[in-house]
């Protein structure tokens, strides 16, 4: 059996044939050596003997203070991110990032050395790929990685390549919900389930996990709190939406003719509140049969799309959106912002 050298990689295609491959040491890409094995192997020895790295040469480097790289500074940005009390799931996707994309590109890069042209090339894999949501993120943690290196002195002031790289735009591509597609879902929707839609459309607020935890009024007023950015808002339940006829009353009380004694507007037979995917699959799967033809080229619209139906039908109606929609900036009503108090937020009618 042959004896494979360090750092060469293979893997079967698809037509059964093995092939080669190696990451080159400084920019940490990938490249296919093809199925040959001896030259695989002199192809790799010839770009190791270009590109040392020993033990000699990394304690070297360790004390000319060269040992400043790009991974040793992603364990110091990790702890920093840990002191943020980011969200879950916040924290999962820059870890996810950081492992997973900047991690084996620049890993054993000098942290120096990374600059704008390298960010930029990485960012554009993305945007070919047609990712570009995933180019804002890779680019909005490198940012935020750079200001850190600036603060804690691993970087010069005002030293930051990310910053200098044109963001990517991402067009949606989910399809916006219209006033007529909330009525066919709404009408092939259970009872259970057209009481979330009402909830949502008459509190602004869609997502399922707001949903399932709202509970009953308290002195006149729904309290919601939203999960992205803890922003607490109290609703009154005389709120009306007039392009449906209906108020946040009327709805809360159909919440408990099943007679049922629980604290939460949506539950089960026990009392507890309703899981939260359910009310996403439940509706994830009336779009399925609606029979409603989305844009072409977008995604059906999701449960969170009706937010969106839900802001431009009260706007129109003059009612206060940036309050319903917990917005403590006005700007924040096209762009979410990560606003976080302790103050509510109370929405007048």
């Amino acid at each position: 059996m042959k004896r494979k050298p360090q750092g060469l990689h293979h893997a079967k295609g698809a037509n059964g044939k093995i092939y080669y491959s190696c990451i080159h040491p400084i920019t940490g890409k990938r490249h296919g050596l093809g199925s040959d094995f001896v030259t695989a192997c002199k192809v790799l020895h010839r770009l190791q003997a270009a590109h040392p790295k020993d033990r000699e040469t990394a304690l070297f480097e360790r004390i000319e203070g060269r040992g400043k790289t790009f991974g040793a500074f992603v364990e110091k940005f990790k702890e920093a991110l840990q002191e943020r009390n980011l969200k879950p799931n916040t924290l999962k996707m820059r870890y996810h990032i950081l492992d997973k994309v900047l991690m084996p590109r620049f890993g054993s890069w000098q942290l120096k050395d990374v600059d704008t042209e390298a960010v930029s090339n990485l960012l554009d894999e993305f945007k070919n790929q047609g990712k570009n949501r995933m180019a804002q993120a890779v680019r909005s943690v490198l940012v935020d990685l750079f200001m850190e290196a600036v603060s804690t002195g691993w970087l010069k002031a005002n030293h930051n390549p990310a910053s200098l790289t044109r963001n990517p735009t991402a067009t949606a591509k989910r399809s916006r919900l219209s006033l007529e597609q909330f009525n066919v879902i709404y009408s092939l929707a259970d009872d259970w389930m057209q009481r979330a839609l009402e909830l949502a459309i008459l509190t602004s607020h869609a997502g399922a996990t707001e949903l399932t935890a709202m509970q009953k009024p308290v002195d006149g007023y729904l309290q919601v709190q939203r999960t992205k950015t803890d922003v607490r808002i109290k609703i009154p339940v005389t709120l009306k939406l007039d392009a449906l006829g209906w108020t946040l009353e009327d709805t809360i009380s159909k919440c408990f003719t099943d007679d049922i004694e629980s604290p939460y507007l949506l539950h089960i037979g026990n009392g507890d509140k309703m899981l939260h995917y359910r009310v996403t699959r439940a509706f994830t799967e009336i779009v399925r049969r609606s029979g409603i033809i989305w844009e072409e080229g977008k995604r059906p619209a999701t449960l969170y799309e009706v937010r969106s139906l839900s802001q431009r039908l009260y706007r129109k109606q003059g009612v206060d959106v940036k309050t319903l929609l917990g917005h403590k900036d006005s700007r924040s009503t096209e762009r979410y912002d990560d606003v976080r108090g302790d103050d509510w937020l109370i929405l007048e009618v």
